[in-house]
C-alpha cells in the first residue's frame, strides 16, 4: 500500500458518489474530489451525497442545492429535500407534505404527499391519505393509491403490499404476481430479474413469474449487484449467480456486494477485495473496508488513519481521524485531576 502525503481530517467516512465524497468533521461536513482535494470546506450542518451534479446541504437553517464547485445553485424555502433523481428532487413543506422541484428550483409537482420514494424508471411511489400509489413526472397518478406500501420500480417491476400480501406490478399497475409470503421487515426490490426475500426465516429468490430460482435455505442474502448476490450458509458467506448456482464458495466471514468488479471480503479477521473469479485482488490487510465507488474505496488498517485506495491498492489520499467529543471530554477531565483546576475548566467547558 503506497501512501501519498495529502491528508484530510475526518470524523466519519462516506463513499464516493457522482465523483465526490462527503467529509465529516467536527466543524461540519464538506466534500472532496477523487484527487483528495477538499474542494468544498466542512461548513455544513447537513450535507447529502451528490446526485446528477448537485447536492442538498443545510447551514444555519439555510437550505440549498450546491454544485461541485460549492456554488449555491438552488436556494430552497422548504423544510427538507431529497437528492435529484431523473431530473427532479423531492421537497417537503412546513406542513410535512412532499412535492418535487426541477433543477431551476421550480415547484413542478405540488407538495401534497405524505411520503415519497423518489423517481425510478419514470415513476415515483407516493403516499396519500387513501394509500400508496405511483405518479409520473407530470404529477399524474398512474397507479391508484390503494396499497399500504410501495417500492421503487426496477426492471419494469415494483413490489407493492396490501393487507399483509405483496405483489409484483407493472408500470400500468397490473398485478402480475401475488407473492406467497409478505414480510414487511424483509421486503426488497426486484433486481437483475430476481426478487430476494425470506420465508420461514430463510432467504431465497424467485423470478418475475414466481419460479423459485434460489432455494430458501440461506441465513442471509443480498439483492443482486453486478450479476451476483452474496448469501450466508452455516455462518459462512459466498456469492450466488442469477441461476442460483454458487459462483464463489462459502468460505468468507463477511462480504459486501460487488461494485465496479470487486467485492470487499473478510477472512481471518481482516478485509480485502476479490474479483468475480474469487481471485484476491487486494490482500486481507484491513480492519475496515467499504465497497468501491467511483474507482475508490475507504479502508482502515488500524490506528487513527483511513485511506481511499484505488483498485491497485494504492492510496489516493489519507484520512486522519479527529478526536471525538467524548474523547476530548475524557482528556479534559484527566487534565482537571492532574492540574487541580476542576472548577475553572468545567466552567469553561459548559
Amino acid at each position: 500500500m503506497n501512501q501519498k502525503k495529502r491528508e484530510i481530517s475526518f470524523f466519519f467516512p462516506f463513499n464516493f458518489e457522482d465523483g465526490m465524497v462527503q467529509i465529516g468533521c467536527q466543524s461540519g461536513i464538506g466534500y472532496a474530489n477523487t484527487e483528495g482535494e477538499l474542494v468544498i470546506p466542512c461548513i455544513y450542518n447537513y450535507a447529502y451525497p451528490f446526485s446528477e451534479g448537485l447536492a442538498y446541504v443545510e447551514k444555519d437553517k439555510r437550505k440549498s442545492f450546491i454544485s461541485k464547485s460549492g456554488d449555491k445553485v438552488i436556494h430552497i424555502d422548504y423544510d427538507s429535500a431529497d437528492p435529484f433523481r431523473e431530473g427532479l428532487a423531492g421537497v417537503m413543506d412546513a406542513e410535512g407534505k412532499w412535492g418535487f422541484i426541477n433543477k431551476s428550483g421550480e415547484l413542478v409537482i405540488p407538495c401534497t404527499y405524505l411520503e415519497i420514494t423518489g423517481f425510478s424508471e419514470g415513476l415515483c411511489g407516493v403516499y396519500t391519505a387513501e394509500g400508496a400509489g405511483f405518479i409520473d413526472k407530470s404529477g399524474a397518478m398512474v397507479v391508484l393509491p390503494k396499497y399500504d406500501d410501495v417500492q421503487i420500480f426496477s426492471d419494469g417491476i415494483a413490489i407493492v403490499s396490501k393487507d399483509e400480501k405483496s405483489f409484483f406490478i407493472d408500470q400500468s399497475g397490473n398485478e402480475i404476481l401475488t407473492l406467497p409470503v409478505y414480510n414487511n421487515q424483509e421486503i426488497s426490490n426486484f433486481q437483475d430479474g430476481l426478487y430476494t426475500y425470506m420465508i420461514n426465516d430463510k432467504y431465497g429468490a424467485i423470478d418475475r413469474a414466481g419460479n423459485e430460482i434460489i432455494p430458501f435455505i440461506y441465513e442471509d442474502i443480498s439483492g443482486f449487484s453486478d450479476g451476483l448476490a452474496y448469501a450466508s450458509l452455516d455462518g459462512k458467506y459466498g456469492f450466488l449467480n442469477k441461476e442460483g448456482n454458487i459462483a464463489i464458495p462459502f468460505t468468507y466471514d463477511s462480504l459486501f456486494d460487488f461494485t465496479e468488479g470487486l467485492a470487499a471480503a473478510k477472512s481471518g479477521g481482516k478485509w480485502g477485495f476479490i474479483d468475480k473469479n474469487n481471485n484476491i485482488v487486494i490482500p486481507f490487510q484491513y480492519t475496515v473496508a467499504n465497497p468501491f465507488s467511483n474507482g475508490l474505496a475507504f479502508v482502515r488498517a488500524g490506528g487513527r488513519k483511513g485511506y481511499y485506495i484505488d483498485k491497485k491498492n494504492e492510496v489516493r489520499f489519507t484520512m486522519t481521524r479527529e478526536y471525538t467529543i467524548v474523547e476530548k471530554i475524557k482528556i479534559g477531565f484527566f487534565a482537571l485531576v492532574v492540574l487541580g483546576l476542576i472548577g475553572l475548566l468545567i466552567s469553561k467547558l459548559f
